[in-house]
């Protein structure tokens, strides 16, 4: 069922979607005005654009296909054009370290929890809510599968992200790259948790 949140409706997207879905993905994680890139990279990037574009649209159409259960993508639509993606996110299963089990010889123990991964909106339609809407949504749909926690990552140098999902009650659950960062000066991925109150 979709849900009316302000002016923008979440649904589950359609097949019909992939095109679209996949231009946002696209425009957001390699073309995004936000970003300061280096003139030559954007210029590399403009060139390689329709295949970034078209991979993606293949992985895309692929977990369209394999129609596993706890799999989900969600698109944002504006009323002036319902059939239109303006932002989207995924959620799947991904296995996750339990906090608090960790050997040092045979690794963490890892259990399967539902994890939230391609959160992008449009350049025009940042900024409005869209993204807080689309995880409030993600948020029931975990609901639905009978799960109490959902878990995302972030970039530590990426701050409006994780404001925003600060704002919306996600928490710090464990860091990683550790290793890039010291030696390659990337930045580290943190591992973010949020605790569901039950329906």
């Amino acid at each position: 069922m979709p849900s009316q949140f302000s002016s923008f409706t979440i649904r589950q997207a359609n097949p019909r979607d992939v095109g679209y879905v996949s231009e946002i993905l696209t425009e957001s994680f390699y073309r995004s005005a936000d970003r300061q890139v280096h003139f030559l990279h954007r210029c590399f990037v403009d060139m390689v654009y329709p295949l970034l574009r078209y991979g993606i649209m293949l992985d895309l159409s692929s977990r369209f296909g394999e129609k596993t259960p706890c799999y989900a993508c969600l698109v944002a639509t504006h009323p002036a054009n319902k059939s239109l993606p303006i932002a989207t996110l995924e959620i799947c299963m991904r296995y996750v370290p339990a906090q608090g089990h960790q050997n040092f010889w045979l690794g963490r123990e890892m259990q399967q929890h539902p994890y939230i991964f391609n959160l992008a909106v449009h350049p025009h339609w940042r900024r409005r809510g869209v993204a807080k809407q689309l995880l409030l949504a993600a948020e029931r749909t975990v609901k639905q599968w009978g799960y109490s926690q959902l878990y995302m990552h972030v970039l530590e140098d990426n701050q409006t992200a994780r404001n925003l999902y600060d704002h919306v009650g996600y928490q710090m659950y464990d860091r990683e790259g550790n290793l890039n960062y010291w030696l390659l000066r990337k930045p580290r991925r943190f591992l973010l948790q949020k605790k569901l109150r039950s329906i």
